[in-house]
């Protein structure tokens, strides 16, 4: 990972992390640069989320592995957030936000390198597929 691709990632995880904060929910970061599970939160029902933040500048996609996310235990309590930076360097301006949960990002990802996928976001009908998880924080952590 460049250095650019590890600031992007870095502020993604500690922005989650300050909107889970700013939401009620008490997250913990986890450690580690090659994880598939950023952070870990529990919810007031007493449910315990894994996130996996992902975030980009400008347009383009997010990267999310060669798992299968539809089916089993762990994937039903998993959510993606992907970020979007429009333009990283200004302060005022934080990213988009897509809270997706796992089993749904198994339907919106597409083939990337080889064996791996992503979820697309550099075009109106990729964006369009998307928008029912723009900012749906407390829509899926219950």
């Amino acid at each position: 990972m460049g250095q650019k691709a590890h600031l992007t990632a870095m502020a993604g995880e500690f922005h989650v992390m300050e909107s889970l904060f700013r939401l009620g929910y008490e997250p913990a970061l986890t450690l580690g640069s090659a994880k598939s599970i950023d952070i870990l939160v529990k919810t007031s029902s007493d449910e315990l989320y894994a996130i996996s933040v992902k975030s980009i500048r400008k347009f383009g996609k997010w990267g999310v592995g060669k798992e299968d996310y539809s089916s089993g235990e762990k994937d039903r309590k998993m959510i993606f957030v992907f970020l979007h930076y429009k333009s990283f360097s200004d302060l005022d301006k934080p990213p988009e936000a897509w809270v997706i949960p796992a089993q749904d990002v198994e339907r919106l990802k597409r083939p990337w390198h080889g064996d791996t996928f992503a979820v697309y976001c550099s075009n109106e009908k990729d964006r369009k597929e998307l928008e029912g998880y723009k900012s749906a924080w407390e829509k899926y952590l219950k």
